[in-house]
């Protein structure tokens, strides 16, 4: 017997409804390499993957390659939170975060309890009194989510907040672990680390042989390449510590060439080490083009941006321009009022 059509219309909206329940009732899994989500439910996980149930199949998914989990549920609110942390406005990402702790799924309140620790050890990049507080966040996490699949992002945070504050021993330590996962691209991070403790500690030489070790390992996947660009940016910080700015130059020129646009802290650092490389030549046009760069394009990187401001507070009078200056060491001092880079424009 033939349907009418209204009955079939009704059939087909009663489906689509079901479907978008489904959806929405979802775990949404954001991967790196993937421009859409894996929807379904996460029936658990480990500091090495994270186990996906689609219909009757159950998918594992490495941790290197998670960037963050939607829990079904959770605030809609957290998105906007969440992007927020991306651009660089952490005190409102962590107002959001924290308010968001009060209700939500065990699962949610873990992963808060990383991004709470996550968006302040950022925030401590330009605020170095507020590094302790960052490290005893991460250290927490760490010790009671042994088995949380954000583990190796956590211990690799902790290694660069105690590098920040000097501890170089607790440093050593944190990336020691990490170069203990199982993925390449995050032992290829490790080393690089280790290299930069060796070079904050005066052994160019070693952190030049450090990192020209990374940068000579095969690299496939995205995530290899962006280590492989940190090693050869290291090198790169090597040569021009070794009195070769020139040298220094030509390999950031290549680096700025073939870096993946969303690797922005990566960018960041090269146009500020070559803006410091034009300097230490006396060239002061080419320097300001540099440091510009990082003022425009990069913002939300605090650490690099608020010494950009600084390096451009006193460079924009060598072009006579030194109103422009005032307006860097302006807006230095209000966006990074704790950072030690305003302390020098002050004189404090």
């Amino acid at each position: 017997m033939k349907r009418p059509i209204w009955f079939c219309l009704s059939l087909l909206a009663s489906f689509q409804i079901l479907l978008v329940s489904n959806l929405e009732a979802a775990d949404s899994v954001y991967q790196y390499n993937s421009s859409s989500p894996l929807l379904g439910d996460v029936t658990g996980y480990t500091k090495t993957e994270l186990t996906l149930k689609r219909g009757t199949k159950s998918v594992k998914i490495p941790a290197n390659e998670v960037e963050r989990v939607r829990w079904d549920g959770e605030p809609p609110q957290l998105n906007i939170a969440r992007n927020q942390e991306r651009n660089g406005n952490y005190a409102a990402a962590l107002e959001q975060y924290k308010k968001s702790q009060a209700s939500g799924s065990a699962n949610l309140k873990k992963d808060l309890q990383f991004m709470i620790a996550r968006a302040t050890t950022k925030s401590a990049q330009s605020d170095a009194a507020a590094l302790d507080n960052a490290i005893k966040m991460l250290d927490t996490f760490i010790k009671a989510n042994g088995d949380h699949y954000q583990y190796y992002p956590a211990t690799k945070l902790l290694g660069e907040a105690y590098l920040a504050k000097k501890d170089y021993a607790a440093a050593n330590k944190a990336f020691s672990t990490l170069e203990t996962s199982p993925w390449k691209d995050y032992q290829m991070d490790a080393k690089n680390l280790k290299a930069r403790v060796l070079l904050a500690q005066g052994n160019v030489n070693g952190a030049l042989a450090a990192f020209n070790t990374v940068a000579k390992m095969d690299a496939k996947s995205e995530s290899e390449l962006a280590s492989k660009r940190a090693a050869q940016l290291g090198s790169a910080w090597c040569l021009q510590k070794e009195g070769k700015p020139k040298e220094a130059i030509k390999k950031l020129d290549e680096i700025i060439k073939s870096a993946n646009s969303q690797q922005s802290a990566l960018l960041a650092e090269a146009y500020l080490r070559k803006g410091d490389c034009y300097r230490e030549l006396g060239e002061s046009k080419e320097a300001l083009i540099a440091y510009l760069h990082i003022d425009v394009l990069f913002p939300t990187e605090p650490a690099v941006h608020a010494e950009a401001l600084y390096r451009l507070s006193n460079l924009w009078g060598k072009v006579q321009k030194p109103e422009r200056g005032v307006e860097a060491r302006a807006v230095l001092q209000q966006q990074y009022p704790n950072s030690e880079w305003t302390q020098k424009a002050t004189g404090s």
